[in-house]
């Protein structure tokens, strides 16, 4: 009896060890393919990084850009460094090459003054360009009230659930955005209605530290056949900053701030191997869009007032995809966030993503353990949260309960609405 049950545990304890071993050299094994599939996303980066318009490849050579940029309390990043690198691009790309249209409005520091600089310079050197200081504040925004001057309701404007204004509603944050976003694309029209110059691709510039090569990298993406081509932004790295508006190939917000951050198997395997990564949405402080979707009229937008109304709100920057997909077909298989591309919003942000030698923003030890992490949240958290869940059910309420408007309640950008109410406030916006 006694020698029966030494051997049970004998054998339970053999087992144990063999397995024990076995999880081991899993471990190892995985560890050394990670490592390896490392060193091929490390030589990538530095692959589709290109530092000189000369290795372009040929499609983007000689391109017109049409460079646009809107500001508000930005006078720090635009003085810093910001400034500098937009002269530093226009010498790489060419003045001949170029517009940039610069929209500043109501900032609450000497942005206004920086800005009157530079455009001085951009005069100077001829350099084509466009610079509009708007006056108007916030505060001027929100005082103009909910109704316009003859007692109409002014689009923007919603009830929510916090005190409100004087009027008892609150104006929102996106479609002030997208207007904004709008008038500094005046000039790209006027120019082609006036003296019949167009132009190939908008390039969209943030607030952000960046300097030529990221350009010229970011215009290089899948050799320049692309509808739309994203940075990389970030503030505190290692996390990614613009969740609002990225999603992976499969319309999925992302699984984790931190690297390969994507959930879908296409863009995942696509930002582990350092490759364009195919999106459905970006923006990402730094992006280059066809323009051919907006000479055919596509525009930044909103939601309605009617489903922001139900605590829900969508990025115009994701929502200017799920339009371009409907204005020009098959747009949607050819956006891109470029891995090689990164741009900060701070120095250090910049700074800390271009790294070593070989100006990485991802060590191994980071890569590893993005690996596993990733691995580990997609098998234990749902495709599909509860938050995502009740947005679908918000959504279709809305619909249901305009059946009998004039209102067509329909929305496209499904995939870019979340959960959320931003209004605009008189020193910047806030979630309600």
């Amino acid at each position: 009896m006694l020698l029966r049950s030494y051997r049970r545990s004998s054998l339970q304890r053999r087992l144990l060890r063999l397995l024990f071993y076995a999880l081991v050299a899993f471990f190892v094994l995985d560890l050394l393919t990670t490592l390896k599939h490392y060193r091929e996303f490390t030589r990538n980066l530095l692959t589709h990084t290109y530092t000189s318009p000369s290795v372009l490849p040929t499609p983007v050579q000689n391109q017109k850009i049409f460079i646009v940029a809107q500001f508000w309390t930005n006078a720090r990043v635009i003085s810093e460094r910001w400034g500098q690198a937009l002269l530093d691009l226009v010498g790489v790309l060419g003045k001949e090459n170029i517009y940039v249209s610069i929209y500043e409005s109501g900032s609450l520091d000497n942005t206004k003054d920086v800005l009157k600089m530079l455009d001085d310079v951009l005069e100077q050197n001829n350099i084509p360009h466009q610079t509009i200081l708007d006056p108007t504040t916030h505060a001027d925004e929100i005082n103009a009230g909910p109704l316009d001057d003859q007692g109409n309701p002014r689009q923007g404007w919603i009830q929510t659930t916090s005190v409100g204004t004087q009027w008892g509603k609150e104006m929102r944050r996106i479609p002030y955005l997208a207007r904004l976003r709008n008038t500094s694309l005046n000039p790209l029209f006027r120019l082609r209605d006036e003296h019949g110059q167009r132009f190939d691709k908008i390039l969209f510039l943030n607030d952000v530290v960046f300097r030529p090569q990221d350009v010229l990298t970011l215009l290089a993406t899948n050799q320049g056949s692309f509808s739309a081509a994203c940075a990389l932004d970030f503030h505190l790295p290692p996390a990614y900053y613009d969740t609002f508006a990225l999603r992976d190939s499969e319309r999925l917000g992302t699984i984790q701030t931190f690297f390969p951050y994507f959930r879908s198997q296409e863009s995942r395997e696509s930002m582990l191997k350092g490759l364009p990564t195919k999106v459905t949405s970006c923006w990402n402080g730094m992006i280059v869009m066809d323009s051919t979707p907006f000479y055919d009229g596509l525009q930044f937008r909103a939601l309605s007032d009617s489903l922001a109304s139900k605590h829900l709100e969508a990025s115009e920057c994701c929502l200017i995809h799920t339009d371009m997909n409907i204005t020009s077909p098959g747009s949607a298989d050819r956006i891109y966030v470029n891995p090689s591309v990164r741009v900060g919003y701070t120095v250090e942000a910049y700074t800390t993503t271009h790294t070593g030698p070989g100006e990485n923003f991802v060590s191994a030890t980071q890569y590893v353990t993005g690996v596993w992490t990733n691995r580990l949240r997609r098998n234990i958290l749902p495709r599909e949260t509860k938050t995502m869940k009740e947005v679908q059910r918000k959504m279709e309420r809305w619909v249901k309960e305009g059946a009998n408007s004039l209102e067509k309640r329909e929305e496209t950008g499904g995939l870019c609405v979340i959960d959320e109410q931003h209004i605009l406030i008189w020193n910047g916006w806030k979630h309600v």
